[in-house]
């Protein structure tokens, strides 16, 4: 007595299906895998986006803040930067406003194709770019899916 084994269409669909889920998982969690990269900040801008169109604001580089903006100029005093207050009102002018952080890298950064020694112009968050001093050692987290962003910062050394 032979017994064949026979599988309905409806569970060849929800094996299928389960393949795939498994398949999607694994390559999500691929482009999600943290990659850690260390170095040092070696200036950072201040970006404002208005119709397409991307406008440097400001830069703070080892010799001072370079202002590009005159209307900016009341949140600047000295070294410091009024960050909170300066873009809740950049925001009414601006559609996006962005910071990146130019970091030359101690370590590889595998993701970039840089090399120790090399520097970068990341995209960070505008909650970390007051914590980001130019000069600091700062270890953070990159990953595929968008690889010239910061996702997280480990940790700062002034």
């Amino acid at each position: 007595m032979k017994m064949r084994a026979r599988i309905s269409a409806k569970s060849l669909l929800i094996i299928i299906l389960i393949l795939a889920s498994t398949a999607s998982i694994g390559i999500l969690i691929y482009y999600l895998q943290p990659i850690i990269v260390e170095g040092v900040v070696d200036h950072k801008t201040l970006v404002g986006v208005k119709d397409d169109v991307v406008k440097t604001l400001l830069m703070v580089t080892p010799h001072g803040i370079l202002i590009k903006d005159k209307s900016i100029k009341a949140y600047v005093s000295g070294d410091s930067i009024l960050y909170e207050r300066l873009i809740e009102n950049l925001s009414k002018y601006y559609d996006r406003i962005y910071c990146t952080v130019s970091i030359r890298v101690s370590t590889e950064d595998p993701l970039n194709d840089l090399s120790p020694g090399e520097t970068l112009a990341y995209i960070v968050d505008i909650k970390y770019s007051s914590l980001l001093e130019v000069g600091s050692r700062v270890k953070f987290v990159i990953t595929r899916l968008d690889p010239i962003k910061i996702s997280r910062i480990i940790s700062i050394e002034k």
